[in-house]
């Protein structure tokens, strides 16, 4: 992966790399078979959807499906979110949500955090594109609520 000390350059080569990969092969697509919840969430904006299932065990995600229908953006950033977040209890899971917002809107983000979500700091650039980055995001959010 990139070094992000170069900036713009670094940036935009990572998100190549990252968001067109997991837009051209999604993963965790499947629907699950026992959900312990699910949520779907809308851009009326754009009209991307996102719908996020949840099995949950121990307190902790066992198992995740992200189904996007929408733009690379939305379609990407569903599939790093289910690889990012098994495993993590809900907790964990919505500040690694939180993570990901502030890095879509151009902020800051934890030095340590992991390069598949600081791919998308290049929507930060594109205002009308950042709640596409997030919607997954706030599907799980809503899933582990419903929980």
């Amino acid at each position: 992966m990139p070094d992000l000390s170069e900036a713009p350059e670094a940036i935009e080569a990572l998100y190549r790399e990252v968001v067109l990969e997991h837009y051209r092969n999604p993963r965790s697509r499947t629907p699950l078979a026992q959900p312990s919840a699910e949520a779907l969430v809308s851009n009326p904006v754009c009209g991307d959807q996102v719908r996020v299932e949840v099995e949950l065990r121990d307190g902790r995600i066992a198992d995740v499906s992200a189904r996007a229908r929408g733009c690379s953006i939305a379609v990407a950033a569903g599939s790093v979110m289910t690889e990012l977040v098994r495993g993590l209890d809900a907790e964990q899971a919505r500040a690694l949500g939180a993570q990901a917002a502030t890095i879509s809107r151009g902020q800051s983000a934890d030095p340590g955090l992991d390069p598949r979500l600081r791919a998308f700091a290049r929507v930060a650039s594109l205002p009308s594109r950042q709640r596409c980055a997030t919607l997954a995001w706030e599907a799980l959010a809503e899933a582990l609520e419903r929980a």
